[in-house]
């Protein structure tokens, strides 16, 4: 099965060798008649390339990125296995995002849920505590302070009952190593909502985009192999090869070995099925 990605935006300088390294992994050459070598675009995967011309033919999608914050971008990759395992996941499990932030993200898996008519309950889980704010922003603001925690968490309130609606997830205040626990438990839990709901039940697709660190993803993984449906889907975002997360690069390269699990393709970050055996 073909994982192939696509060519890197490069938002900030790299090194010379760093930006060889990665096109030499990530693209093809071919020597020419004369000796010299020719830069060749690998063909994405039919499942990249379908869910790719449904997405660019949305108008809604690149709106919404526009008006609700957060970072990922309607022309990403991740849009696309978004768009392919809601279309593609079992029945009968359960949605489930790992980091919410601000509900960009959210928000979008709603909106696909409701555009393919899909019924699986959606469940969301941040604690809404950030990596990377054990000191001030560019010296000048605290992104970890309570007040900015209650300002991302009402403003992802705000999002998902505003742009989801009836569709908006059930949205747990929690770290994910607990939220896990109490989903393997099938304890009852109250969301941001005020909502009380049993946690629990088989999982259709996951997208796991919580702390970065080699121990946190793995939980994490852990967490949703446990209850994943065969057939269900596993999208880690920030795993690209090369990224500036090694950690949760390395997971993924280690779960590509697994034979339980094939790579779908990479967004380039790593989009995972759950094999039927």
């Amino acid at each position: 099965m073909s994982t192939e990605t696509q060519s890197p935006v490069v938002e900030k300088p790299l090194c010379f060798c760093r930006i060889l390294c990665h096109l030499w992994c990530e693209q093809s050459f071919e020597m020419n008649p004369k000796g010299t070598l020719r830069l060749l675009r690998k063909r994405k995967p039919p499942e990249y390339l379908d869910s790719d011309r449904r997405v660019r033919s949305d108008e809604y999608i690149p709106w919404l990125c526009s008006v609700v914050g957060g970072f990922l971008g309607a022309d990403h990759g991740n849009v696309r296995a978004f768009d392919y395992a809601i279309r593609s996941m079992p029945d009968g499990g359960a949605i489930v995002e790992i980091g919410s932030f601000l509900g960009r993200s959210t928000n979008v898996l709603a909106y696909l849920a409701m555009k393919y008519r899909k019924d699986n309950p959606f469940f969301s889980c941040d604690p809404w505590m950030f990596e990377g704010t054990e000191r001030p922003i560019g010296g000048f603001f605290d992104a970890g302070c309570e007040a900015f925690r209650g300002y991302a968490k009402e403003v992802f309130r705000l999002n998902a009952s505003l742009f989801s609606g009836e569709r908006k997830p059930y949205a747990i205040e929690m770290s994910s190593s607990e939220f896990f626990q109490r989903w393997t438990d099938r304890a009852p839990v109250k969301d941001v909502f005020g909502r009380t709901v049993a946690l629990g039940g088989p999982i259709s697709f996951a997208y796991i985009d919580g702390a970065h660190t080699y121990e946190a993803a793995w939980q994490d993984f852990r967490g949703v192999d446990r209850h994943l449906l065969p057939g269900g889907f596993v999208l880690f975002d920030d795993s690209d090869d090369g990224g500036c997360f090694p950690k949760v690069n390395r997971l993924a390269l280690e779960i590509a070995q697994d034979p339980s699990y094939a790579v779908v393709f990479k967004t380039p970050h790593y989009f995972f099925r759950k094999n039927d055996y």
